[in-house]
């Protein structure tokens, strides 16, 4: 069965957390914060993707 590519979830914040929803089990939630405008779950491989026109924050 082939394996199906990631979630990419389009967020308006640089900070975004995950605890995997949608799979059976999920995972502990952990925030992330993007980087370059992205950043992967290192749990579940879900993107999260900055929404065009958004803005960074500033460091």
């Amino acid at each position: 069965m082939p394996i199906s590519p990631p979630e990419i979830k389009e967020v308006d914040s640089t900070s975004v957390a995950c605890d995997g929803n949608g799979l059976v089990l999920g995972h502990p939630r952990v925030y992330l914060t993007l980087v370059d405008g992205k950043v992967d779950c290192p749990y579940c491989g879900r993107q999260f993707k900055l929404k065009a026109g958004a803005r960074q924050a500033a460091h």
